[in-house]
């Protein structure tokens, strides 16, 4: 039987919490793809031991490069949609219904988890995350010609009909996957989803990220023009 819907979850040196993740994911997918971009500390193995999982090992692209290659290899499968999760376990699985729901009740294309709606609940956002999620929506909702409340946010559900070709590798990217769905003509909904983070402070974001990110943007708005 073809697989109908995929979680693709984009991994480096995950193997901390990659393992919970992945449990929490099996309830709610039929398949599992773990990208695992360059990772040294034994990511893909833990992977390989659970249920429903696939697993792809790819040179470091960074992770819009490893959600590109989990959707493309989900499309393969037969997938109709894909949930694009983080490795981490920030994100609650229990919301993947809501985001796949919100694609077929609003015949959407992409489903965008939102962690800034008054309903998310959840962790506050970290402040500086905060702050650079507010200054880049603007521009990131211009470029997508729709209102992005959480630009940063990679807990989405996408119709795979839609798939881009090119996605910016780094980070940032959800910025240019909203835009160029919207290039494609896709319409774009938001559902509010919480967000636990870290309780060690473990994260791949900071001031360091800002020019991956102002990149993902240049990408966003060239899908402006298309």
């Amino acid at each position: 039987m073809s697989v109908l819907r995929c979680a693709v979850v984009p991994a480096y040196n995950a193997s901390a919490r990659l393992g919970e993740t992945l449990r929490q994911l099996t309830p709610f997918v039929d398949q599992i793809i773990v990208v695992d971009d360059g990772s040294t500390d034994g990511t893909a193995e833990i992977a390989r031991q659970m249920a429903k999982t696939t697993v792809i090992r790819q040179r470091r692209r960074g992770p819009g490069g490893a959600v590109l290659n989990g959707l493309r290899q989900a499309k393969a499968t037969g997938a109709l949609w894909a949930v694009v999760v983080d490795a981490d376990g920030q994100m609650d699985a229990r919301k993947i219904p809501a985001l796949i729901e919100a694609l077929e009740r609003h015949e959407a294309d992409l489903a965008r988890g939102s962690r800034l709606e008054t309903s998310s609940g959840g962790d506050p956002m970290p402040w500086f995350r905060g702050i650079a999620a507010r200054i880049l929506s603007w521009p990131s909702s211009w470029c997508a010609r729709s209102r992005i409340r959480d630009p940063l946010s990679g807990f989405v559900a996408l119709r795979l009909s839609v798939l881009p070709r090119h996605l910016w590798r780094g980070f940032g990217y959800p910025m240019h996957l909203s835009a160029a769905v919207a290039a494609r003509r896709g319409r774009i909904v938001h559902v509010p989803v919480p967000a636990h983070y870290p309780a060690d402070g473990v994260s791949h974001h900071g001031l360091h990220r800002a020019p991956a990110i102002a990149m993902a943007l240049l990408h966003a708005c060239c899908e402006r023009f298309r």
